[in-house]
């Protein structure tokens, strides 16, 4: 057997959709190969706003925000252009919808230029995924524990945490896909940006049940079995059904309920907000619900205004900040884990109520009495990071 195995090869093997973990034998070397690229192209990004920016500006735009564009750019286009073809992160193509998110996130950093940039990260994003498919890689060594209470991956010469226990809970046969899974979180700067809800203590519902999905997860945060998530190529191993953009409704029972908690990025939710919107106006679905989490704070909210005024809505609860929890699956210590990040908005879609759209359905607000002013002196201080949106 051959300890070379070509990008061609590892390409056919993805497009066979191959669940079975112990045929994947260059998960760990190809993603430390994307790792030194993806590396190349936020460089790439962060010269341009570099040179484009004023020196004040510089100051004030931190490397985390700076990685955060390139990341939500790529989400914003794996979201509309991505197929079973496609790298799980150089997505090749133009996507309308991440320009025009680009362009608003530089004019929260007063830069111009969005066009000239997405053309550079989309060419930038196409080199990478041709030259990733014409290499040759050699087979991964096995991963190994330090000790199960380090919980440290060792792979060669590195090291790596095991995020949420995920190797160590399948078992060693899992090693290997954990380890790349965590390489790419880590260096797309998405650990600890992966929120989820606290549904064992809000539904107590049993993690197995089969009526309800999470829309947007992870390998590492999710708690029900069934999820969908952004990178199905490595989370495939650890029961993902994929994107919740690529979900076939035909395939679906009724009486689902699905949590859709998008990411915090505008675009993204107004994208989730209409998939769902056109599952239900076509009558894709039956007896299901589907229950969003989104910002509760946001200006000019498009997404919220829609959801607030659909025929299909059951429930609306606003919770102040402080109110409702969130859980970092992928927080270093274990009393970091539950959060309270902003305002949330918790708004029940049902097919089986369907209202008038000039109904007027009156919210329910969750504070606490000492919060009530607090709440109201936010109303008129709120920063300009949330009213703009801005890289967080």
């Amino acid at each position: 057997m051959s300890s070379i195995i070509s990008g061609h090869d590892i390409y056919a093997l993805q497009l066979q959709k191959n669940t079975d973990v112990t045929s994947h034998h260059t998960l760990i070397e190809v993603e430390l190969r994307r790792k030194t690229l993806y590396e190349d192209i936020l460089k790439c990004v962060k010269n341009w706003i570099f040179d484009h920016s004023d020196r004040n500006d510089r100051k004030r735009l931190t490397e985390m925000q700076m990685s955060h564009l390139l990341l939500r750019y790529i989400f914003n286009k794996k979201a509309t252009l991505f197929d079973s073809k496609s790298d799980p992160v150089f997505i090749i193509g133009k996507s309308s919808l991440a320009r025009n998110q680009l362009e608003r996130d530089l004019k929260n950093i007063n830069l111009k230029g969005a066009e000239k940039l997405a053309k550079i990260i989309d060419h930038e994003l196409e080199s990478a995924a041709t030259q990733l498919r014409s290499e040759k890689f050699r087979r991964d060594k096995q991963v190994t524990l330090s000790t199960s209470t380090d919980g440290k991956l060792i792979y060669r010469d590195r090291s790596q945490k095991d995020f949420n226990q995920l190797a160590q809970r399948y078992g060693p046969d899992y090693y290997n896909a954990a380890y790349a899974l965590g390489l790419r979180y880590t260096y797309i700067c998405l650990t600890g940006h992966g929120l989820a809800r606290s549904y064992k203590e809000e539904t107590e519902r049993s993690p197995h049940d089969s009526s309800v999905c999470e829309c947007f997860a992870s390998a590492f945060n999710h708690y029900f079995d069934q999820y969908h998530s952004a990178f199905p190529d490595l989370e495939v191993f650890f029961g993902s059904r994929g994107s919740f953009f690529n979900i076939n409704w035909a395939e679906q029972p009724s009486n689902m309920t699905y949590y859709v908690s998008p990411p915090y990025d505008e675009s993204l939710i107004q994208l989730a907000v209409d998939h769902v919107f056109n599952a239900l106006d076509n009558h894709l679905v039956s007896q299901s619900t589907f229950i969003f989490c989104i910002p509760g704070r946001w200006t000019n909210f498009s997404a919220l205004d829609a959801l607030k005024a659909s025929s299909w809505m059951q429930d609306f609860v606003d919770y102040s900040k402080d109110k409702l929890p969130f859980i970092d699956y992928m927080a270093a210590n274990e009393k970091d884990r539950i959060i309270y990040p902003t305002d949330t908005c918790i708004i029940t879609l049902s097919t089986e109520i369907k209202k008038e759209k000039t109904q007027s359905i009156p919210s329910r607000t969750k504070k606490r009495t000492n919060e009530i002013e607090e709440i109201e002196d936010y109303n008129s201080t709120t920063t300009n990071e949330t009213k703009k949106r801005k890289l967080d």
